[in-house]
C-alpha cells in the first residue's frame, strides 16, 4: 500500500509535445512540464530527462513509480552502447510505401491483420524496416537493438530496452494472440528477436536520473493508455483520443475477424493487458486545426475557437472532407483531398470554421461507427480526451455530433496520468478513472446534426 502522500510519475513522447507529469496515486495533478518534441532522438531524451527531474523536485519527493507512454510506429536502431545510431524516424514518413505494398502482397493483408493487428501501411514498423533493408542495408544488421520514441526513454532509465505488449503489437511483425515477435515476418526484413525490445514491460532503474532500483514501466501505446486512464476498460467502452493524431478507441470482447482488413483499422491488446481493443486513426486532427490557423494570419487558438463560438446557426450546411492528405480508416484512399459541399454567399470565415470542424466530427463518427459494427458492440457512450477538448467549440460539436452520451475528461493530458496510473498498477496499487464530465446536449440539434452526416456520408464514401 502506498503511503500518504506517496507520488507517480508519468511520461507521454508525443508527436509534437512531449509531456511530464507527476501525479498523486489517485491521478490528482501535482507537477506537470510539456516541450515541443525534438527531431534528434538525443535531444528527445536530454528534455524529458530534465522535464521529469524538474516534476520530481517541484513535488518534493521521489516516485514509486514512472509510467512510459508514446507515439507507437516509428523508431531508430541503437548501436552497441545503447545511443541512436541514426535519426529517429516518425509514423508521418511515406518512405515505406512501396514496402508496405510488397507486405500486402506477399504475405497478405488479411493473414498479417489476423497474426499483428496491424493494417499494414507505410507506418507499419515492419515496412519500416523493409525500407531499410533495401536502402541502408547495415542499420539493421549492425544494431544492437530497434526502439520507438518511448522504449528509447525506457532505454536511458534502465540500461536495456524494454517495451510492453501495445507498442510491440503495432510493428506488424509481433503475434498478438502468442504474446511473441513473429520470427518469419521479422525474417522478411533480416531482424532478429534478439534485436528487438522485450515486452516484459518493467524494468528497475540504474540511476542517475532515478534512484537506483525505481520501477520504470513502459505503459504502452498512448491512445490506448489515454483510453484506460479514462475508464475504456470493458467490451463496448469507447474513447475518441485527440492530439496531433486522432484515434477511436472501442474495447472489444474478442478481435475482429479478417474482414476487418484493409479498412485502416487495427486491433490490440488493451494497456490494462486484460482484453482487447479496436482503434481507427484520423492522422492529420490537429494539424487540421493548425492549417486553419495558418488561414486566419496565425490567429491563436483561443481566438479560433471564440470565432467558431460566434456561429449561431448551426448546422452550417457545409459539408467538408477534412482530409489533407488522404484518408485512413475506416476508407483508406491516399489520394483523398479537402473538399467543400454547399459553401454559397451567406457563408463567412467563421462558418467555414466551424465546417471544417463538422466534417472532422463527422469523421471521427464514422470511425466510432465501423469499429461498433465489426466489434459487435453498440455505441452510447464517448469519453473524449485530449489537448484539443480545451476548445469548447470543437466539444461541442463532438457532444451533438457523436451518437448517445459525451463525456469530456477532466485532464487534457489524460496519456500521461494514464501512463503514472498503470505504473502504480504494475507495482500493485490500484488505478483509478480519471474526472469527467457530460456534456449537454440539444436533441433537435443532434437530430439536424444526424441528417448531415448522412450527407457526409454520401460524399465520403464515393470513393470507399
Amino acid at each position: 500500500m502506498a503511503g500518504r502522500g506517496a507520488v507517480l510519475a508519468g511520461v507521454d513522447v508525443g508527436t509534437t509535445n512531449c509531456k511530464v507529469g507527476v501525479y498523486t496515486t489517485d491521478g490528482a495533478v501535482v507537477a506537470a512540464r510539456r516541450r515541443p518534441t525534438p527531431s534528434d532522438p538525443t535531444d528527445l531524451v536530454a528534455g524529458v530527462l530534465a522535464d521529469l527531474r524538474r516534476c520530481i523536485d517541484d513535488g518534493g519527493r521521489e516516485p514509486l513509480a514512472v509510467g512510459i507512454t508514446g507515439v507507437a510506429e516509428g523508431g531508430v536502431a541503437l548501436g552497441r552502447d545503447l545511443r541512436p545510431a541514426g535519426p529517429l524516424l516518425w509514423w508521418h514518413d511515406s518512405h515505406a510505401e512501396d514496402a508496405a505494398r510488397r507486405l500486402a502482397e506477399e504475405v497478405g493483408r488479411v493473414e498479417l491483420f489476423e497474426t499483428t493487428g496491424v493494417d499494414v501501411s507505410a507506418k507499419t514498423t515492419l515496412a519500416t524496416w523493409l525500407w531499410l533493408r533495401d536502402s541502408e542495408s547495415g542499420a539493421l544488421k549492425n544494431m544492437r537493438s530497434w526502439v520507438g520514441a518511448p522504449e528509447l526513454v525506457a532505454t536511458e532509465l534502465c540500461g536495456r530496452p524494454i517495451t510492453d505488449r501495445t507498442l510491440a503489437g503495432r510493428s506488424g511483425a509481433f503475434d498478438q494472440r502468442a504474446g511473441r515477435y513473429d520470427e518469419n515476418l521479422l525474417a522478411l526484413a533480416g531482424v532478429r528477436p534478439a534485436q528487438l525490445p522485450d515486452p516484459c514491460g518493467l524494468a528497475p532503474a540504474t540511476g542517475p536520473a532515478l534512484p537506483a532500483g525505481t520501477p520504470v514501466v513502459v505503459a504502452g501505446h498512448d491512445h490506448l493508455v489515454a483510453g484506460y486512464a479514462a475508464g475504456a476498460r470493458e467490451p463496448g467502452d469507447v474513447v475518441d483520443s485527440l492530439g496531433t493524431a486522432e484515434a477511436v478507441v472501442t474495447i472489444c470482447a474478442t478481435p475482429p475477424a479478417g474482414s476487418a482488413a484493409g479498412t485502416g483499422m487495427s486491433w490490440n491488446h488493451t494497456a490494462g493487458g486484460d482484453g482487447w481493443a479496436m482503434v481507427s486513426g484520423f492522422p492529420h486532427s490537429g494539424r487540421l486545426v493548425d492549417w486553419l490557423r495558418s488561414l486566419c494570419a496565425g490567429q491563436t487558438y483561443a481566438a479560433l475557437d471564440a470565432l467558431a463560438g460566434s456561429v449561431r446557426d448551426r448546422p452550417t450546411g457545409i459539408v467538408v472532407q477534412p482530409y489533407l492528405a488522404g484518408r485512413a480508416a475506416p476508407a483508406p484512399d491516399p489520394d483523398r483531398r479537402l473538399s467543400i459541399h454547399g459553401l454559397d454567399r451567406r457563408h463567412g470565415l467563421a462558418d467555414m470554421l466551424v465546417a471544417v470542424l463538422e466534417g472532422a466530427c463527422f469523421h471521427g463518427r464514422w470511425m466510432a461507427e465501423r469499429q461498433a459494427r465489426y466489434s459487435g458492440t453498440a455505441l452510447a457512450d464517448v469519453a473524449v480526451l485530449g489537448g484539443p477538448s480545451r476548445g469548447r467549440a470543437w466539444m461541442d460539436l463532438k457532444a451533438h455530433v457523436l451518437p448517445g452520451r459525451v463525456r469530456k475528461v477532466a485532464d487534457v493530458d489524460a496519456a500521461c496520468a494514464g501512463a503514472a496510473l498503470l505504473a502504480g498498477r504494475a507495482i500493485g496499487l490500484s488505478a483509478p478513472v480519471l474526472g469527467s464530465e457530460v456534456l449537454p446536449r440539444d436533441d433537435a440539434l443532434a437530430d439536424r446534426y444526424d441528417t448531415i452526416y448522412r450527407d457526409f456520408l454520401s460524399h465520403a464514401e464515393v470513393a470507399a
